[in-house]
């Protein structure tokens, strides 16, 4: 059984007033609660590979844009098959997504148009890929199972990474990150680092990062931006 929460909020443009939705679902299928009186049911094919990304979208009444109207989209499914959250809903703003009550995710995606989340609760999630906004929002001192992380393209406020709880952590790859430190565990698993010119880290960080992926016996790919 799971249950996701995604507070979206109308905003005042051309598709402002349509809600998106984003699951990957390991078969069978979810139910989604628009939160108008509408529901949308998905649901993966008997022959298809499994897990499956899967996607559903819903207009509100065009009214809400002017107004900045919230709606609480519900996710729910009576298997643990909720493997995969994108946490975007099109051109609305999606204020919140409460993921705690669906333990059975394993990848979570948030970029921009996101104002809050959570990942402190659901600490056996793989993969997060963020961008954008959503970069400084995370918090990963609860993230004991992540494995891999995507964090690009974010804003200049966060200079700052905390992936020492994350021991499990073998591939991260921070492009423009513009960050300058990422405290990382002697126990990482580290393998796999990739960073760019953007994220301009200071020495003291990048000798720890290369320490563990050494020890590791992985590597470290920097990336020029003027020459790609």
């Amino acid at each position: 059984m799971g249950q996701i929460i995604m507070t979206v909020r109308a905003i005042d443009w051309s598709q402002g007033n349509v809600g998106h939705v984003h699951v990957l679902l390991d078969g069978g299928s979810c139910r989604i609660d628009w939160g108008d009186g509408h529901e949308t049911r998905l649901e993966t094919g008997m022959f298809t590979e499994q897990p499956k990304w899967l996607y559903a979208y819903h207009a509100y009444p065009s009214k809400c844009k002017a107004a900045g109207t919230c709606y609480d989209i519900t996710i729910f499914s009576d298997e643990d098959n909720i493997v995969g959250i994108d946490a975007g809903s099109g051109d609305m703003n999606v204020d919140d997504i409460d993921i705690r009550e669906c333990q059975s995710i394993r990848y979570f995606n948030a970029s921009h148009l996101i104002s809050h989340f959570d990942l402190t609760g659901n600490p056996g999630i793989w993969q997060v890929d963020l961008a954008e906004e959503a970069c400084a929002i995370a918090d990963f001192t609860n993230s004991k199972e992540l494995r891999t992380l995507y964090y690009r393209f974010a804003s200049r406020g966060r200079k700052s990474l905390d992936l020492s709880k994350c021991d499990n952590l073998e591939c991260l790859e921070c492009t423009y990150a513009h960050l300058e430190h990422i405290a990382i565990s002697n126990r990482s698993a580290l393998k796999n680092f990739v960073y760019d010119d953007w994220s301009p880290l200071k020495a003291k960080s990048l000798e720890v990062i290369q320490r563990i992926v050494d020890h590791n016996g992985g590597s470290i790919e920097y990336i020029d931006t003027e020459t790609h």
